[in-house]
């Protein structure tokens, strides 16, 4: 049973009568919005090294208009891709313990 509720796409106890009378309805429905969030982290990091990169490239291109602020926009894109880069590292992180998390609980349930 718990194969078939971890498996699952959408989780609805409204729709799903069965949904809400399984014993590890909250483990299942927590994997599943966890699945989903990792879909919408990988947006936002895309969207953010996008900037990151337009960031650069438009420093290296105005480096001969604006010798003393392209650098700045360089240096400020460089900080900003790093901070990107951890935060996405340490969200995937903290995403599979708690995926994790919750296939123990259910397992022990």
């Amino acid at each position: 049973m718990m194969k078939a509720c971890f498996k699952q796409e959408f989780v609805d106890a409204a729709k799903f009568k069965e949904c809400a009378a399984c014993p590890i309805f909250e483990e299942c429905t927590q994997s599943v919005y966890l699945k989903d969030a990792k879909g919408a982290a990988l947006a936002g990091e895309v969207l953010g090294f996008g900037l990151g990169l337009l960031g650069l490239v438009l420093g290296s291109m105005w480096m001969s208009e604006m010798p003393t602020g392209a650098p700045w926009l360089i240096c400020v894109s460089l900080v900003y891709l790093l901070a990107i880069y951890r935060a996405s590292r340490e969200y995937r992180t903290r995403n599979r313990e708690m995926t994790d998390h919750a296939l123990h609980v259910a397992e022990a349930k």
